[in-house]
């Protein structure tokens, strides 16, 4: 049988004697602190987390409860401390990618990218001229997806288009032969009407920002 205490006030009713249970102050006992083993009274004890403990007893473990407190409190701050310091530093810390990743890092969408790495990749390829920017899609996007074909008026596009529900009212269609076309619709691959732009550094800008808003949504940043 397993004894176990209840935490509740029972005065006792012995006469006084040798053998009569007393607090230390002299009145009778109503139970017996929990950590110490001491007859306790009314008056210097308490119930702690349902167990009589004695008053000194019961200081102990109010000091112990605050500084667990305490101690977590810091903890929480330290850990809120640390994900603002690497949100700092992902916002100002650029990392060194090849064009190639780049490119992939905003144009595919399969899985979410951090804040550092949209970034980056935007940097690196700013610094592209058009035609290596072109160049560079025209050799990673075909392990991305497939070609995609669009109708044209009479004509048939095959290549990739860039949109999505976060481009600005245009999207762009980059075919195998390296030509760009622009079109006044987004969020969708199907009902553009496309006419061939001459793709400068304005426009090559104009793309990777939309590609670089469009992975930020996806990945929740924004």
């Amino acid at each position: 049988m397993t004894e176990t205490r209840c935490g509740k006030v029972y005065i006792q009713t012995r006469d006084d004697g040798p053998g009569s249970a007393r607090c230390r102050c002299g009145d009778p006992a109503v139970g017996e602190c929990t950590e110490c083993s001491r007859m306790v009274c009314a008056d210097h004890s308490d119930l702690w987390q349902g167990w009589r403990v004695c008053d000194r007893d019961l200081a102990l473990a109010r000091v112990r409860a605050r500084s667990a407190a305490a101690a977590e409190e810091r903890r929480r701050e330290e850990e809120a401390a640390a994900a603002e310091a690497e949100r700092l530093r992902q916002r100002t810390t650029l990392l060194e990618l090849a064009d190639e990743d780049a490119v992939w890092i905003l144009y595919a969408r399969d899985e979410k990218r951090t804040e550092q790495e949209i970034r980056s990749a935007a940097h690196t390829l700013r610094r592209l001229t058009a035609a290596e920017f072109t160049d560079v899609c025209l050799y990673l996007l075909p392990y991305a997806r497939e070609p995609h074909k669009q109708r044209n008026g009479l004509t048939s596009l095959s290549g990739w288009i860039f949109t999505g529900s976060g481009y600005h009212g245009r999207s762009w269609f980059l075919t195998r032969k390296g030509e760009w076309h622009r079109s006044a619709t987004a969020g969708t691959e199907q009902g553009h009407s496309w006419k061939k732009v001459r793709f400068d550094d304005v426009e090559k800008r104009a793309v990777i920002d939309e590609m670089s808003w469009q992975q930020s949504l996806d990945s929740g940043l924004i």
